[in-house]
């Protein structure tokens, strides 16, 4: 980590912002109401996995791309009947209800004190620009790179270089999910923090922490802040 970088690349879903219920909860549930057995981990890694695959957004999900519940259920070592899998997709996981981590106005106040450009990069539909507005984020921001605007997503890393062109510079990127932000980050060469809020991620040892305040922590120790 280059100890005059001045860019932070940070996501928004489960990173700065919480939506009730999380997408992973949603479907575990629906799961469940299909008669599979199921927890939440194996759900959350098996969606990440397949939207890991997932780098272009579908004309019909406004900035999103389409959930491919065979492919999910694979990677869950699940029968996919094709019943199922055709309820499964006709449902909506999407919670309309977003709050912001407590973690988050304190680590975008002390990164902006701190001197850095604040580049949100986010997986996300047009939605994004109203919840950046209710929530009062675009006061820490100095830029939005959103799929929803620039037609790709993590973990392609075009979303990045965006990113590197919205800030005039690299940078580091933090979020939540190894397979998108991690992954996605480090295909643009750019160093990347994981943060593991649930512990779902125990196999992932570098660069990992389990809030905002554990990745200021870490900025300022690579820094040398």
């Amino acid at each position: 980590m280059r100890s005059d970088m001045t860019a932070i690349f940070v996501d928004m879903g489960d990173t700065l912002v919480k939506f009730v219920p999380r997408m992973h909860e949603s479907i575990a549930k629906a799961m469940a109401e299909e008669g599979l057995e199921v927890n939440e981990r194996e759900v959350y890694r098996a969606l990440m996995k397949h939207m890991g695959k997932a780098n272009f957004p579908h004309p019909d999900h406004d900035g999103l791309s389409q959930l491919d519940f065979y492919d999910i259920l694979y990677e869950m070592g699940k029968p996919a009947d094709p019943q199922v899998v055709k309820r499964l997709s006709s449902r909506n996981y999407l919670s309309e209800h977003f709050e912001l981590y407590e973690d988050a106005l304190p680590f975008l106040r002390e990164v902006k004190a701190m001197g850095f450009k604040v580049i949100l990069v986010t997986n996300t539909t047009r939605k994004v620009h109203t919840i950046l507005k209710t929530l009062d984020l675009y006061r820490y921001l100095d830029g939005v790179i959103a799929s929803c605007d620039v037609g790709v997503m993590k973990p392609n890393p075009k979303i990045f270089y965006h990113a590197i062109k919205e800030a005039g510079e690299e940078g580091i990127h933090i979020g939540d999910v190894y397979e998108i932000d991690y992954v996605g980050a480090r295909r643009a060469y750019l160093n990347a923090i994981l943060v593991d809020r649930f512990g779902f991620y125990p196999e992932v040892k570098e660069n990992k922490v389990s809030d905002l305040y554990q990745a200021l922590e870490l900025i300022k120790e690579k820094l040398k802040f």
